[in-house]
């Protein structure tokens, strides 16, 4: 298994954040290797990535949702599976936003474990930059 985690302030309320982390259309601005994001119903998303040359997809799912605070997603798809998890806290007038993920290779993957925790820990750092990026400049 592979974990990453990586935090940013974000000058702006959880309140404006937090729907950044649930919206399909606004997580395709800024999440890092999302080609697709299309709703499910009940809290379930058909999604599909892109990273280091090759393509998932994957069904997502919301598991936990404490808005504006904490949103917690599983995901699954042939040979990964994923548990992230968003916190947000006050600091100031904006948000400290720290978002973890551990990932699971299975089949061929497997053998990638190391060189995707590497790529999935710098993939994190770039999104949250990119989110705080679209948010403080709008």
């Amino acid at each position: 298994m592979a974990s990453s985690e990586a935090t940013v302030e974000i000058e702006r309320p959880a309140e404006e954040v937090f729907p950044w982390l649930v919206d399909p259309e606004l997580r395709l601005r800024w999440v890092n290797g999302l080609v697709s994001s299309e709703p499910l119903g009940e809290g379930a998303y058909r999604e599909t990535m892109q990273q280091a040359g090759r393509r998932v997809d994957l069904t997502s799912r919301i598991v936990a949702l404490e808005e504006p605070r904490r949103l917690e997603v599983r995901s699954e798809g042939r040979g990964v599976a994923a548990h992230g998890v968003h916190r947000l806290e006050p600091v100031g007038g904006g948000t400290r936003l720290t978002s973890s993920l551990d990932l699971r290779l299975g089949g061929v993957l497997r053998f990638a474990g190391g060189l995707a925790g590497h790529q999935t820990q710098r993939s994190l750092e770039r999104s949250l930059a990119r989110l705080k990026e679209l948010l403080e400049s709008s």
